[in-house]
């Protein structure tokens, strides 16, 4: 997983169990509003944190600038990479274990 920032300081996520958790996408470590580096061109991102039961439909450029996680080993990526990792432009997938990408989730 990338770095984030809380007030100016680069820290690393907390780790919650594994390697990035049981459930990367909610154990992540991450607080809303917080910066963080993209995994694979480390470009810096926004964390926006959405509700456990909120469902987001985006639209082209609606993730620019916006910290995604992976479902399935918890890297953080920014929109382009993950869309650039995947065979369909709609649905965004991990660069590095193929899984899906999401906003993270408020734990």
């Amino acid at each position: 997983m990338g770095l984030f920032r809380r007030n100016g300081k680069k820290r690393r996520p907390a780790p919650s169990g594994g390697a990035a958790g049981a459930r990367p996408w909610v154990d992540h470590g991450l607080a809303d509003g917080d910066t963080a580096e993209c995994g694979r061109c480390a470009r810096t991102l926004r964390v926006a944190l959405q509700s456990a039961s909120s469902v987001t439909v985006s639209h082209d450029g609606a993730l620019e600038g916006m910290a995604l996680i992976c479902t399935a080993c918890g890297r953080l990526l920014c929109c382009a990479c993950a869309l650039a990792a995947s065979d369909n432009p709609y649905l965004p997938r991990c660069d590095r274990c193929g899984g899906q990408v999401t906003l993270p989730v408020a734990g």
